[in-house]
């Protein structure tokens, strides 16, 4: 599973902080587990708000840690929202979830500790029936800039032993905390 994956939360447990958003037919592309997701500021015909994969810069909604399955299809092992398919995605939107994620043009250094970075949105891809999120944390334009989207937590070691080349993060910039601007 790649993407954004959640270890825990400063609140304690994240249980139960998930909720549940409409995905519209008008998205772009693949929506996976594990993708960082932004309130579109419109909703369904049912009055769910609705979301579609963040870019960087955007104010982060929470990731996805869970989609409704399409029982049309009765493709249940295939866990993932099709391009251009509406759809429904459970998201944690608690602000203080951390997250593990693999590091883009980096590794990050011990001084990016406590700074905050956008993440890099590169679309989620199938194969052989198993959808992955690709979204990483961009080491570039790492900064105290209260917009970029992540606070770095901890430096990780990625597969390859690199120290740096993922990390552990929480949002920065949320939709979720209070007094946050309106969409």
């Amino acid at each position: 599973m790649g993407g954004f994956t959640c270890t825990g939360s400063l609140s304690s447990n994240y249980d139960g902080k998930g909720r549940t958003y409409a995905v519209p037919s008008s998205h772009a592309s693949i929506i996976a587990i594990g993708d960082v997701v932004t309130e579109t500021g419109t909703a369904d015909a049912n009055g769910e708000a609705q979301v579609d994969v963040a870019t960087a810069s955007t104010i982060v909604t929470g990731v996805v840690v869970g989609i409704k399955p399409d029982f049309s299809t009765e493709a249940l092992s295939d866990i993932k929202i099709p391009a251009s398919t509406a759809g429904t995605v459970i998201v944690n939107v608690d602000p203080n979830a951390e997250y593990e994620v693999d590091v883009s043009n980096g590794p990050l250094v011990l001084a990016d500790v406590g700074l905050n970075a956008n993440l890099v949105a590169t679309a989620a891809t199938t194969s052989g029936g198993l959808t992955t999120s690709n979204m990483t944390l961009n080491a570039t334009g790492v900064a105290t800039t209260a917009t970029l989207q992540f606070r770095i937590v901890k430096l990780l070691t990625n597969a390859a032993g690199v120290l740096g080349g993922r990390a552990l993060v929480r949002v920065n910039k949320s939709i979720n905390n209070t007094g946050g601007t309106g969409i």
